[in-house]
């Protein structure tokens, strides 16, 4: 497995990477409608090409040979009031391909997004989480992440309650 930075010429890959892994992950708890709408909205080929171009976004893919399998997605100038650091980061989406979710993977990514994050002088990293996701909770909490407040995140006709979970990075 290799992880790297993505950039322009990965736009179509990407795109198409993260409306595998969204869909595989929360169409049983949604509505075709609803994830169509969010996918079409969240991970058109043309979002993700600006979100490359932007400064303050810097994704990674992970890399099974010359497969995609897995990715992660830094918001460099992001914050929350809850948060009493003056140099955040935000990771706004870590996904991985279904067939892949027992080998390692998600825990590479994790370790890249918080290397990237301590090399570029954050303080703290922190994330959103569905709270019924138990098993990505866990996998954060295994890191050492840890609740600091709630928000809500709404996905076509239902609202969804996350957990804000942070780690310190000094």
């Amino acid at each position: 497995m290799q992880i790297r930075p993505a950039n322009t010429i990965d736009s179509e890959v990407l795109a198409e990477l993260c409306a595998k892994t969204f869909y595989d992950t929360f169409r049983p708890f949604h509505s075709e409608e609803d994830m169509q709408q969010y996918i079409k909205k969240a991970y058109s080929v043309e979002l993700i090409s600006e979100n490359l171009l932007n400064e303050t976004i810097q994704y990674f893919i992970a890399f099974d040979e010359d497969k995609p399998i897995g990715y992660l997605k830094l918001l460099k100038d992001s914050t929350h009031e809850k948060l009493t650091s003056e140099k955040n980061i935000e990771l706004e989406k870590i996904y991985v391909l279904k067939e892949y979710l027992d080998k390692k993977v998600g825990k590479e990514l994790m370790l890249k997004a918080i290397n990237f994050s301590k090399q570029n002088n954050f303080k703290t990293l922190f994330l959103g989480v569905w709270q019924e996701n138990h098993r990505a909770v866990n996998f954060y909490k295994n890191f050492g992440f840890e609740i600091f407040t709630t928000r809500t995140f709404q996905l076509g006709e239902t609202v969804c309650d996350d957990f804000l979970m942070k780690i310190s990075l000094l």
